[in-house]
């Protein structure tokens, strides 16, 4: 059954990966000189950088205050992997401080990105955002 699914997507693969980088550009422009953010490489920033935008995943500060607020007004997010990173889990045995991958996880934050969602609902998540930190929404 999952591979008839996939058998299905794969015909609009290209359509598919199309419109989710669209997406990401499309927040890119929304929401790249919100200092509190950072966000990941836009489509168009490199010619070898090729990402099809599975996911689009930001780091932002006051990241939990972020997602509550954004919560209330009906727009989902995802922290990946429960915010713990890999080595944090005890059950696989790692001994090691990752100060980089720890303060990224502390902050990173899956915003909605489902090659559904128009243009005006990204206007509409981005702008939530910015109104997050200017305090104005």
């Amino acid at each position: 059954m999952q591979a008839a699914i996939l058998m299905a997507q794969f015909r609009d693969y290209d359509e598919i990966v199309t419109r989710r980088r669209s997406i990401a550009r499309l927040y890119e422009s929304l929401l790249s000189d919100v200092e509190e953010l950072v966000l990941p490489p836009g489509p168009d920033v490199e010619g070898d950088h090729f990402d099809v935008f599975q996911n689009y995943e930001i780091e932002a500060d006051r990241r939990d205050e972020l997602r509550a607020y954004l919560s209330e007004r009906g727009i989902g997010t995802i922290i990946q992997w429960g915010g713990k990173p890999v080595h944090e889990f005890a059950g696989l045995g790692f001994r090691v401080s990752l100060p980089v991958t720890e303060r990224f996880f502390e902050r990173c934050l899956m915003l909605p990105l489902n090659m559904m969602l128009t243009d005006d609902e990204v206007t509409h998540i981005a702008t939530t955002i910015r109104g997050f930190y200017s305090g104005l929404v």
